[in-house]
């Protein structure tokens, strides 16, 4: 009986936190998972109905729920005895357009072939309407190894999926596994097909590279309104793959971006230059009159974790690149001070610094206008040990802190950089940590978990931790187009007594955000945001 209390006081609640804001809040039916479940994704519209996905094993979970009340209306669990030991799940696709496809990998050891399908969900009726439709088939796959238990271990992260601006096409890229071990011998072969939002196959090939993997570096995949195919990419001076270049003091390293089309076997190639600066995070994107965005940060030093500025450039049509108008866009310093500690003010006066540290870029998104915003976050992890006279003991302690939103207007103007206090630490991974963007035409809208006290912190403190796991309120922090910062409180989740895991919320019916809020155990509930 106790859930059943639960449910109306969470309801009550949260509409009394967010009667004045710009969001609703609403939960539904509650429901079991089996432990250890992974949550794929929810899916669905206003029309049709919502589902979310999960996988246990070699069973899917659907459980669909009434778009208007989050009632459950139905849930069925889907034995898929096809799946191997090296089975995996990929991604949902999600078009926009009501077809929806969940994507899954496989790796047959005896015939050395990796495949990659799709099962077509049904809204409507929460079943798998098409099955096992295969995609790729190839030779093996290079990834990333990710344990399956004691000394087991199976290969992830094989492939990279990527749409373009008006989300009508995807490119599922991948890397084939080396045919040298050595660095300096081996060419990488990369694989790009490209699909319709259908999921019907455009086009595709594997090509080499012009580079062993010592002198290149890949660093991001996309795709245009056209269905063709870029990869971006890190090519050192040489394969002692050095930063600086001693002689000259200029980086020793360049980028290119790499056009592949339908009828060419052989890529469009451009130079990307630099300068005198140190190229750090990059990403590849198409803007609304579908030309190739590189957007990056940047530092000043070779070494070292921190960022000065942005840089960016653009690819047109024809294939050439300039300086996206000025090329290079300065932090601010005013801004960098605020909300951080004496220790690091002082540290920026004293070495005339003014970077952010370890800052990782988490979205970009390209206006209808031209203009560009990236939101970035500082991330970093610690390994901690120590010995008790018997036994060392290890730990990981994961920080995701301070977030930092810059806008770039068409014409080239750095409009602003704005910072938004938070300080997150947990020792299992993101949790509740991190942050989900949301960005209408008023602005952005920076969800997350944070410390009560930072609700009204003054620009000259510091914010208090939020401890993964222990509770927390949810927070809106807004930056408008004109750069100025508004806070909110939404509601506290340790007086809920429900966890949320903000970044894993999915974007539905456009203006709509769902994602799960755990009870206890394995019991969750839809939390649906919708903006008014």
């Amino acid at each position: 009986m106790k859930h059943l209390f639960i449910i109306p006081v969470l309801l009550l609640s949260i509409s009394s936190y967010s009667q004045s804001s710009k969001f609703n809040f609403k939960l539904g039916t509650e429901y079991e998972l089996p432990r250890k479940t992974e949550d794929l994704a929810f899916i669905g519209n206003e029309k049709d109905g919502i589902v979310n996905l999960s996988l246990k094993k070699e069973e899917l979970i659907i459980v669909r729920f009434d778009p208007k009340t989050l009632n459950k209306t139905m849930e069925k669990k889907i034995d898929l005895p096809e799946a191997t030991k090296n089975f995996n799940s990929e991604k949902v696709i999600d078009f926009n357009n009501g077809e929806y496809f969940w994507l899954h990998s496989d790796w047959d050891k005896g015939s050395e072939r990796e495949y990659l399908y799709y099962d077509k969900i049904d809204v409507t009726s929460g079943k798998i309407s098409e099955a096992n439709h295969k995609l790729i088939e190839t030779s093996k796959l290079a990834g990333t190894s990710s344990a399956r238990g004691f000394y087991s271990f199976k290969t992830v992260n094989k492939y990279q999926y990527d749409y373009d601006a008006d989300q009508k096409k995807l490119l599922v890229s991948y890397r084939l596994y080396p045919e040298e071990k050595n660095d300096k011998k081996n060419y990488d072969q990369i694989g790009l097909q490209v699909f319709d939002e259908h999921m019907n196959k455009l086009w595709g090939g594997e090509f080499r590279m012009p580079y062993t993997e010592a002198i290149m570096d890949n660093s991001d995949f996309s795709v245009d309104s056209k269905g063709n195919a870029y990869l971006l990419a890190k090519v050192y001076d040489s394969d002692s793959r050095k930063e600086k270049d001693k002689a000259t003091g200029q980086p020793a390293y360049h980028f290119e971006v790499f056009k592949f089309t339908k009828d060419s076997k052989k890529p469009v190639i451009a130079k990307i230059a630099i300068d005198d600066n140190y190229i750090k995070e990059t990403t590849l994107i198409e803007n609304s009159v579908h030309e190739m965005i590189i957007a990056c940060t940047y530092s000043k030093k070779s070494k070292g974790n921190g960022t000065d500025g942005i840089f960016l450039a653009d690819m047109d049509q024809d294939g050439k690149i300039i300086k996206y108008k000025n090329g290079y866009y300065e932090f601010p310093k005013a801004e960098l001070e605020k909300f951080a500690s004496a220790r690091s003010k002082r540290k920026m006066e004293k070495d005339d610094d003014y970077e952010a540290t370890n800052l990782k870029v988490r979205n970009v998104v390209i206006e209808r206008d031209g203009s560009i915003f990236l939101a970035c976050e500082e991330y970093y992890i610690v390994n901690n040990s120590y010995y008790d006279g018997r036994t060392y003991h290890y730990s990981i302690t994961y920080y995701y802190n301070d977030m930092l939103g810059a806008k770039i207007a068409a014409n080239g103007e750095f409009q602003w950089l704005k910072k938004i206090p938070k300080r997150q630490r947990g020792a299992n991974g993101r949790g509740t940590m991190s942050f989900k963007l949301i960005s209408d035409a008023s602005g952005y809208y920076f969800l997350y978990l944070d410390n009560l006290k930072n609700l009204k912190l003054e620009e000259d403190e510091v914010p208090k931790y939020h401890v993964d796991g222990f509770g927390g309120q949810v927070m809106i922090s807004k930056i408008d187009n004109t750069g100025n910062v508004s806070k909110e409180l939404l509601f506290d989740t340790r007086e809920e007594d429900i966890k949320i895991f903000p970044a894993e919320f999915s974007r539905i019916n456009g203006n709509q955000f769902i994602g799960r809020a755990k009870l206890k155990k394995t019991l969750y509930q839809p939390l649906l945001i919708t903006e008014n």
